[in-house]
């Protein structure tokens, strides 16, 4: 009894005063050669022969993402319809258009879940060419949701996913010796293939600029209906 009570006093103290927990997730079971030399060391009453080990140091790693920046291109071609009006009446004239856009923006998580960060805050700066021979450029913030939660195909290197963006800004052009300027609201919807840290995007948008015109009373909208295809890249670093 008293070898007993000598054996389990130190290990009780041990274990009291340790700095570290003396076991912990990523402790290895005893081999055998040492469970049976501590058999044999308990049953010669001899504690001089036990050797102590740590748990090997374990670098944690964490793959947690988060987003620092993304930067898009995407390319558009639609049809547009301008309408000039006032008290007398209203003159509407028909066009197709193209576009360039280039996107700057960052993800943020909000009320999603911690991490996942589907919401983008962006802005976005455009040249658009009428058929008309007129152009103009568009400046705009906007918001975007990508439904990562909601794949509509997903496999562990790749994720198709709906998306939908709403966008306000001003677009500026010239005629003649004016400067003219709009305001401008976007909507866009599509579907985003998503693999690795680049987004392949095609979306459908409708676009209304609302002009001031140079004249007093006269009223000059413009709307569009466009398709998009781009391509985002979002950079990344680990937590």
């Amino acid at each position: 009894m008293l070898k007993k009570l000598i054996f389990i006093i130190p290990l009780l103290l041990l274990n009291i005063n340790a700095a570290d927990n003396v076991w912990s997730e990523e402790t290895e079971a005893l081999s055998k050669e040492k469970s049976d030399k501590i058999i044999r060391a308990y049953k010669d009453g001899d504690q001089s022969t036990f050797t102590f080990e740590d748990d090997p140091k374990v670098k944690i790693t964490s793959d947690v993402e988060a987003n620092i920046l993304v930067v898009g291109l995407s390319l558009g071609f639609g049809s547009s319809e301008e309408e000039v009006s006032n008290q007398s009446g209203a003159y509407t004239t028909s066009y197709t258009h193209s576009n360039v856009k280039l996107t700057l923006g960052k993800d943020f998580t909000f009320w999603h879940e911690e991490y996942t960060q589907p919401t983008r805050i962006y802005m976005t700066y455009a040249y658009t060419g009428l058929s008309t021979d007129v152009d103009f450029t568009t400046f705009t913030v906007g918001i975007k949701e990508n439904m990562r939660y909601w794949p509509l195909y997903e496999t562990k290197t790749y994720s198709i996913y709906p998306t939908v963006s709403y966008e306000l800004g001003n677009s500026s052009l010239t005629r003649g010796s004016n400067d003219i300027s709009g305001f401008t609201m976007e909507v866009n919807g599509g579907v985003v293939y998503q693999r690795g840290d680049f987004e392949y995007v095609v979306n459908l948008a409708y676009n209304q600029i609302a002009w001031e015109h140079p004249i007093d009373g006269i009223k000059d909208e413009t709307q569009s209906f466009q398709f998009n295809v781009g391509v985002n890249y979002r950079w990344m670093y680990d937590e």
